[in-house]
């Protein structure tokens, strides 16, 4: 927040605009956040039944994203004060995917479950459209580790990845469910 006492006459605007990285930290972690809670949403929708390891994969997903606010706030502030290359912005960077990589993992755990015992989901929803939804969470799992090692080098770019993830999960967060042939007559 620009501070006033910091500002002379007409600096607002310049000390608003020139805070653009912590807009785009903002934007990446809502957008995240955000789909995460629609798939969140979604996949209950798919589960009959949970049992303790679902609860407790549920609970490890609400500890990581409870925490994500902390990479979101060392992202944005690095990216503003230091430089976008400088080894104190890789270093945000490449936090704030390794919190977001481990966030994708208890979603790994859940459908890997899921797969393993399909008589928790709910009629329509099998093994096959579960071990779908765990390629999705490993493809999240390794697009966040990517994105540790691009934000070592290039944190911006990182940055993107983090953004294209949230697209791609926003726009495949419907899930597959597999329709089978009914016999004919």
């Amino acid at each position: 927040m620009p501070q006033r006492s910091d500002l002379g006459p007409g600096g607002l605007l310049p000390a608003l605009l020139g805070n653009w990285p912590s807009y785009l930290s903002y934007l990446a972690t809502f957008l995240t956040v955000g789909v995460i809670w629609l798939n969140h949403h979604g996949v209950f929708q798919r589960i009959r039944r949970v049992d303790r390891t679902i609860q407790w994969w549920n609970l490890i997903l609400l500890l990581l994203v409870s925490f994500t606010p902390f990479p979101n706030a060392l992202l944005a502030e690095y990216l503003e004060h230091n430089g976008f290359l400088s080894p104190d912005v890789r270093i945000a960077a490449a936090t704030y995917a390794l919190v977001f990589a481990a966030a994708t993992a208890p979603w790994v755990g859940i459908w890997h479950h899921l797969a393993k015992h399909p008589e928790l989901l709910e009629p329509g929803w099998d093994t096959t459209s579960a071990k779908h939804e765990l390629k999705r969470s490993v493809l999240g799992l390794v697009a966040y580790s990517c994105g540790i090692v691009i934000a070592g080098s290039l944190p911006l770019l990182a940055v993107g990845l983090f953004l294209l993830a949230a697209v791609y999960y926003a726009t495949t967060a419907g899930g597959v469910r597999i329709r089978r042939r009914r016999p004919g007559p």
